[in-house]
C-alpha cells in the first residue's frame, strides 16, 4: 500500500492496484487442458485394450491346459484298463488267426446257464496237468494278492469267475481263449462246446 502525508500531517493509505491478466493468458490454458484430457483418454483406451488382450490370452491358455489335461486323463484311463485285470483277447487271437478258426461267442460270461458254470467251476477246482483256477486267474490278470484272497473262500473258482464276470470284456470268447492258452481244453469244451473249443488249438 502507498502512504503519504496529508495537509493536516496525518497518514493516508490507498489499496494496491493490481493490473488485470491479459485475455490471451486464459485462452492459452485451454489447449493445455485439452491436451491433458486427450492423453488421459488415450491412456484409458490403451489400458482397456491391454486388459482385454490379457484376458483373452489367459482364457486361451486355460482352454489349452484343460484340453491337455483331458487328453492325459483319457490316455491314463486307457493305460489303466490295459494293465488291469482285463484280458487282452486280441493278443490271444493272433496265434490262431492263421488257421482261420471260426469266431466264438462274444456273449457275456454272466449269461452262461448256472449248471454249465458250475461244471466249469468244478473242473477248475479239481485241477489238472495244465493248471487249475489259479493259473486261470493269472491269465485273466489277477496278481498274487488277489489269488490269495480267492483261495481263502470256500469256492475259489466261483469267486474268481464271479469277480471277473463283473469286469469289462468278460465274454465266453475271452474265457475260452484263456483256458486254451493254459492248456485246459477240457474246460473250454465244457464252456463253448467241442467244435468251437478244438478250433482254438
Amino acid at each position: 500500500a502507498l502512504m503519504w502525508l496529508g495537509r493536516d500531517g496525518g497518514a493516508t493509505s490507498t489499496s494496491t492496484f493490481v493490473p488485470p491478466l491479459p485475455e490471451d493468458v486464459g485462452q492459452n490454458i485451454i489447449p493445455v487442458y485439452c491436451s491433458l484430457l486427450a492423453a488421459v483418454v488415450v491412456g484409458l483406451l490403451a489400458y482397456v485394450a491391454f486388459k482385454c488382450w490379457h484376458t483373452c490370452r489367459q482364457k486361451q491358455q486355460l482352454a489349452k491346459a484343460r484340453a491337455a489335461e483331458l487328453g492325459t486323463a483319457a490316455e491314463g484311463e486307457k493305460l489303466h484298463s490295459d494293465s488291469g485285470v482285463f484280458l487282452d483277447t486280441h493278443s490271444l487271437q493272433e496265434p490262431h488267426q492263421i488257421g482261420k478258426a471260426p469266431r466264438l461267442e462274444t456273449r457275456p460270461y454272466s449269461s452262461v446257464p448256472q449248471q454249465q458254470r458250475e461244471e466249469v467251476e468244478r473242473l477248475l477246482e479239481s485241477g489238472g496237468p495244465s493248471g487249475d483256477w489259479r493259473g486261470l486267474a493269472a491269465r485273466l490278470g489277477y496278481g498274487d494278492e488277489a489269488i490269495g484272497t480267492f483261495a481263502r473262500g470256500q469256492a475259489p473258482a466261483r469267486t474268481l469267475l464271479a469277480t471277473w464276470a463283473a469286469t469289462e470284456g468278460a465274454t465266453v470268447e475271452a474265457l475260452c481263449l484263456a483256458l486254451a492258452a493254459m492248456g485246459r481244453q477240457d474246460v473250454a469244451e465244457c464252456l463253448a462246446g467241442p467244435g468251437d473249443a478244438s478250433s482254438m488249438v
